[in-house]
């Protein structure tokens, strides 16, 4: 026992002597490390070749908040404000008479007419939006097809839910259409056509509709009601996979002499109206409303169609207010109140080194409200074909973002990423007059005219009186124009046009005098 002891106080002894030295070394190793090391000169280069080389734990930390505007910048943020307003009002004003002016002439084109009226009542339609009215509308189309003159009618105040339908070889019909006529809702819709390896991607699309029209002859499709595509589940389905085929609204193939008129076409889930292969179309006072954040909801569009006149059309769409592509010839867009779409687009054409044309296209007295362009031609490079004899007349522009645009540099970067190369092909464009674009613009460019260098636009424009955004210039931009199109223009500095704003130095005055050149909030 004792000896135990001893042994115990000599194990002490020893323990304290190694624990003072450990605890120094402690110390001085606690005060090293929280000491911040000295980098080498390797790594000090190193971070200079690295400037936005950061800290792992600094991304964590919140962002300072951005200076205050200084009070130039103030009053340009006011006055744009002051202009999205008054360009809103007008829009609400000119919208609300439009819709009024259409119920009207609906009313008294239907009070005037002596017709022999077939209403889809008398043939079993319930009109309550639930049950399926398909099988009442065919039975009262046919009815009416031994009647000479006949109507056939879907009276107002009622909601009648129909399966995709398509009337064919039908002639000398009326469809008046007084109530709503909905579509079924995404998961009712039957499977689209299998694709077709001769026909274009552009004719694959098109071959899925609600209503169409197919081989017929003198039909006119009227009234004062709406047509409702329930589109919104599939703008949602196609932001997650673009490659997912919607149904257009109104289709009308290869057909003539056919008349649409003073019905509204609401929230499609592809294009609203499409005139395809077909002749002597008329549209007349239309309505289409479409949120801007809709994907692909083109309000009309002529593919490879003659003589078709779009009359005082009142569209607000995601996309494209009126499309006029490839084979189209004769296409006048006349009147009209185009809101918050990519205005009316001529294109794209030529496309993978494709031969496409359009010609003797004529946009006249229509108001822009708040669009991305005015009035707009797109090719590709390295396409065949030409764009000839196009005429822009008397447009009022308010809050376009560029007013003007003849782009044949068109590459975005969704289809073809990467850079659009200048080919030593492109799509011939002559002959584009321009007279009287009137308003104000939101970029600081009036007119981008991107033109290919083997072979150079014809442009001769006249009477461009723009205004712009306060503190914005406003100018004229070209590349390769053949012919000046008679106001000042400024050279270009980039291929793509859709892309280019403004020059480098441009901006950095901008930004030395405090102004921005973006869209009015």
């Amino acid at each position: 026992m004792g000896l135990t002891a001893v042994r115990l106080l000599k194990g002490k002894k020893k323990m304290r002597k190694c624990l003072v030295p450990a605890l120094v070394c402690a110390t001085l190793a606690s005060a090293a490390w929280g000491r911040p090391r000295r980098r080498r000169p390797w790594a000090q280069a190193f971070d200079r070749l690295q400037p936005n080389r950061t800290v792992p734990l600094a991304d964590r930390w919140p962002r300072p908040p951005p200076p205050p505007p200084t009070p130039a910048q103030l009053e340009i943020i006011n006055q744009k404000r002051k202009w999205v307003a008054g360009a809103d009002a007008a829009y609400a004003k000119d919208a609300r008479e439009h819709d009024g002016e259409r119920e009207r002439a609906a009313q008294a084109k239907a009070a005037s007419t002596q017709r022999t009226v077939i209403s889809v009542m008398d043939h079993g339609a319930k009109g309550d939006g639930v049950a399926d009215d398909k099988a009442a509308f065919e039975a009262a189309v046919a009815a009416a097809r031994g009647v000479k003159r006949a109507v056939v009618l879907l009276p107002a105040g009622h909601t009648f839910l129909l399966s995709p339908i398509a009337l064919v070889e039908e002639s000398e019909l009326e469809i008046r259409i007084d109530g709503v006529v909905r579509a079924p809702v995404m998961e009712r819709w039957p499977r689209p056509p299998q694709e077709d390896a001769s026909l274009s991607a552009e004719r694959q699309r098109m071959r899925y509709a609600f209503l169409e029209l197919r081989y017929c002859r003198s039909l006119v499709i009227s009234g004062s009601g709406a047509i409702e595509g329930r589109g919104q589940p599939w703008w949602r389905r196609r932001k997650r996979r673009p490659e997912i085929r919607a149904p257009a609204l109104l289709v009308i193939r290869e057909s003539s002499d056919c008349v649409v008129r003073y019905l509204s076409l609401v929230e499609s889930p592809f294009y609203h109206v499409v005139v395809l292969d077909s002749e002597r179309i008329k549209l007349d006072r239309l309505r289409v409303a479409t949120p801007s954040g809709s994907v692909n909801t083109d309000g009309i569009d002529v593919l490879a169609s003659s003589d078709v006149t779009i009359s005082k059309c009142h569209v607000s769409t995601g996309d494209d207010n009126v499309a006029i592509k490839e084979g189209s010839r004769r296409v006048q867009v006349l009147g009209g109140l185009f809101h918050k779409g990519h205005g009316l687009s001529i294109g794209s054409l030529g496309e993978r080194h494709t031969e496409q044309s359009v010609e003797d296209v004529l946009l006249a007295n229509v108001r822009f409200y708040r669009t991305s362009n005015a009035a707009r031609v797109k090719t590709w490079q390295g396409g065949r074909g030409h764009v000839r004899n196009v005429t822009f007349s008397n447009l009022d522009v308010r809050g376009v973002y560029r007013p003007l645009v003849l782009d044949q540099f068109y590459c975005p970067e969704s289809q073809h990423p990467g850079v659009c190369a200048n080919e030593t092909d492109a799509v011939a464009v002559s002959d584009v007059k321009v007279s009287g674009i009137v308003g104000w613009q939101t970029s600081g460019v009036a007119a981008m005219l991107h033109c290919s260098q083997s072979k150079p636009c014809g442009v001769v424009a006249t009477g461009i009186d723009v205004r712009s955004v306060p503190g914005c210039s406003n100018v004229v931009r070209c590349l390769n124009v053949a012919s000046r199109p008679g106001a000042a223009c400024a050279d270009g500095d980039n291929m793509h046009g859709y892309r280019l704003d403004l020059s480098r130095r441009q901006r950095r005055a901008l930004a030395r005098n405090g102004t921005s050149c973006v869209h009015p909030p």
